[in-house]
């Protein structure tokens, strides 16, 4: 069962060599594909050096159209294109940790969809400040009230894909931001994906700043009507 793991990055010299590297020790992965958006501060050069010696590592190096959904988005399409039939997507900040992508791939033998929660029997939100907890708090209530998004972790970037569901889901994705988190939901909701949580200790970022921003929560509570409002 060939399991790709995706990681969309930006700006993550600090921490990328790490986790690579801990992903390939790890037995469920089969390949590390790591989707920068040009950052300034070399991380693509950073995995281009790590994929000179392993083969089972790849860099695209995205130089048009930056933004974290448009990686997402492409990653996806790369890691169909690679012959993924598990696709595991990840954070390159270090607060998901290689020890539970076993798990996440595991969890598809039973769901098309598997989500790294912190909010489930088992699930950890370590070192987080109290307001990041809040907001996180009021996505969760926020999504399940306006998109029906029961699922108890909607803003983990932590998650596993079986390679048909990815297909339905992929050609609808349009978010150049963030907010392609909760677009996969949605279609997957919409297409009566089985979703599964599974438990994961969410760390806070090995190194570097957050580029989490104030004005993003507007920004996103506005995004999730559009998308309900558009139904498509």
């Amino acid at each position: 069962m060939k399991t790709v793991v995706m990681i969309p990055t930006y700006n993550e010299r600090e921490n990328i060599a790490a986790l690579v590297n801990g992903l390939l020790k790890v037995p469920a992965v089969s390949d590390i594909l790591v989707v920068d958006d040009d950052s300034p501060d070399g991380t693509w050069r950073v995995v281009e050096e790590i994929a000179s010696k392993e083969p089972r590592v790849r860099i695209i190096r995205r130089l048009e159209k930056r933004g974290r959904g448009w990686a997402g988005a492409d990653g996806f399409r790369a890691a169909l294109d690679m012959g993924a039939e598990r696709v595991v997507e990840m954070d390159g900040d270090g607060s998901h940790s290689p020890e539970f992508v076993g798990h996440l791939a595991s969890a598809l033998d039973d769901a098309d969809v598997a989500i790294g929660s912190r909010y489930v029997s088992g699930g950890r939100d370590i070192e987080r400040t109290i307001l990041r907890k809040a907001v996180s708090a009021f996505a969760r209530r926020y999504l399940a009230a306006v998109l029906g998004l029961s699922v108890s972790d909607p803003t983990s970037g932590f998650r596993a894909f079986r390679r048909d569901a990815l297909e339905k889901i992929v050609g609808y994705l349009k978010a150049d931001d963030p907010f392609i988190v909760t677009e996969v939901l949605y279609y997957a909701k919409k297409y009566s994906m089985r979703i599964k949580d599974v438990p994961i200790s969410f760390l806070d970022r090995l190194g570097g700043k957050s580029k989490l921003k104030p004005s993003t929560l507007a920004k996103y509570l506005i995004k999730v009507w559009k998308l309900k409002l558009a139904g498509i």
